[in-house]
């Protein structure tokens, strides 16, 4: 995380966004870069109305925007390069500069929307997680201190690119949280198969026993999981201060496992040739349904 793209959007977000940007930055020695963006409505009046004074207008926008990003830069009493862009969609303009720099970390601030919003027009945020070369930070409007970061780890080697993501997410986690000086925590989590047997049916043959089994599958993954976990963590050589495998909904799990100041560092392998597809857009990737109930940071790594 040696080379930083802080989005900004000059909102009362900003200050924080870039405050763990530095504090980042202090710990692994990195360069910070600004990226703001700007936009307001009046680009749309003007294609349906049209006015004289539109270019005055929008360029009074820009003044402004610039004017609050360096009373936010001179707060820090730290000089940062900048880039400043006007327009809605602003997604592939940071992945542009992110790719022009060659950064390693994006760091915005989160925005939550609605699930139906998200079903008719994918946000911003979506494809930034979706289309950026380097790990994206979303960071929470909270001011309070984080005090965990968690590594969502699977255990499921579904193929050597999944095993390479998992222990990328481990080695990221680490670093982050030395960064923040705080614990580290690496969670797992497998399906609890007993609730789920009323979709799944009774297996034929064994109609008294099927609970049993299932519950000692269940017993066998989840130390499977922890076994998977200490092994990686031994190969990588990472000292974790919690290991935790739990039963449930990844999401869910993963969440509440963050709470309201914890950060989480999870893995996207979501294919982009398949983000348009209905149900694609209905479900999401596992990180893509987490930042839905996630209170704490989330740092996407792909």
């Amino acid at each position: 995380m040696k080379n930083m793209l802080v989005v900004l959007d000059g909102s009362s977000s900003d200050e924080h966004v870039l405050r763990q940007a530095i504090q980042l930055a202090a710990t692994s020695g990195g360069d910070i870069h600004l990226f703001m963006t700007v936009y307001d409505s009046i680009e749309e009046l003007n294609r349906y109305v049209g006015f004289d004074n539109y270019q005055e207008v929008k360029q009074s926008i820009l003044d402004e925007a610039e004017v609050k990003l360096r009373r936010l830069t001179d707060k820090f009493g730290d000089h940062f390069t900048s880039t400043m862009h006007w327009g809605r969609r602003w997604h592939f303009h940071v992945i542009s500069e992110a790719k022009k720099i060659s950064a390693d970390l994006v760091i915005k601030a989160v925005q939550r929307h609605s699930r139906i919003a998200e079903f008719l027009h994918t946000p911003e945020d979506w494809h930034l997680l979706r289309g950026a070369s380097c790990p994206v930070w979303l960071v929470n409007d909270s001011t309070a201190q984080l005090d965990r970061v968690v590594a969502a780890f699977s255990t499921l080697d579904e193929t050597e690119n999944h095993r390479l993501l998992g222990e990328r997410v481990l080695q990221k986690a680490s670093e982050l949280a030395t960064a923040l000086d705080a614990e580290l925590h690496v969670v797992s989590v497998v399906p609890d198969w007993l609730q789920t047997q009323a979709i799944v049916g009774p297996m034929p043959g064994m109609p008294g026993q099927f609970p049993t089994v299932i519950a000692d599958m269940g017993e066998q993954a989840l130390d499977h999981a922890e076994k998977v976990i200490r092994e990686t963590l031994v190969k990588l050589a990472i000292d974790a201060d919690a290991i935790e495998v739990r039963r449930g909904f990844a999401d869910i799990e993963l969440a509440d496992a963050v709470g309201d100041n914890g950060a989480l560092v999870i893995g996207s392998a979501a294919a982009r040739k398949l983000t348009t597809k209905v149900a694609d857009k209905l479900f999401g990737n596992t990180s893509e349904k987490v930042i839905h109930h996630v209170r704490g940071d989330v740092l996407v790594i792909h």
